[in-house]
């Protein structure tokens, strides 16, 4: 069986209401991210906005870099047509810092569910909780 490609998408601009339908991003975070030069409209309908039909895969990008810690700026350099062909090493920065984090938090849990459920009234009055805490200070 022949197995075509179809493009779902189409190839008509998107009218900037058909964007915000279809990402949930509202008109003004669109205009931001313009701003920062991470989305540029094709063209305008009377006054309004059109984008290109590839935009909801933009967004996309833009939406997932942002919960993965990536500045604007750094989502800009994400998407310039040449951001990898000196290889990945945003993105593996970027992982770096996101472990080193998700480690932060790790401890951060493990002390609020020990203060939880420590016995004592107050958890500054549980050594081990102080234990915890003294963690997060550089070591002299």
């Amino acid at each position: 069986m022949d197995r075509t490609m179809v493009n779902l998408r189409g190839d008509q601009p998107l009218d900037i209401g058909d964007v915000i339908a279809r990402s949930g991003v509202p008109a003004s975070t669109l205009h931001v991210w313009e701003q920062h030069g991470l989305l540029d409209p094709v063209g305008r309908s009377g006054l309004r906005r059109q984008y290109a039909p590839d935009v909801l895969d933009t967004i996309a990008v833009i939406v997932v870099s942002q919960r993965s810690g990536f500045t604007l700026a750094e989502i800009r350099e994400l998407l310039a047509p040449s951001a990898f062909d000196g290889g990945k090493h945003r993105l593996v920065a970027k992982l770096v810092e996101l472990r080193r984090r998700r480690d932060e938090l790790d401890r951060a849990i493990d002390g609020l569910e020990h203060a939880v459920s420590c016995p004592q009234p107050s958890p500054l009055d549980c050594d081990r909780f102080r234990e915890l805490i003294a963690e997060v200070l550089p070591v002299e």
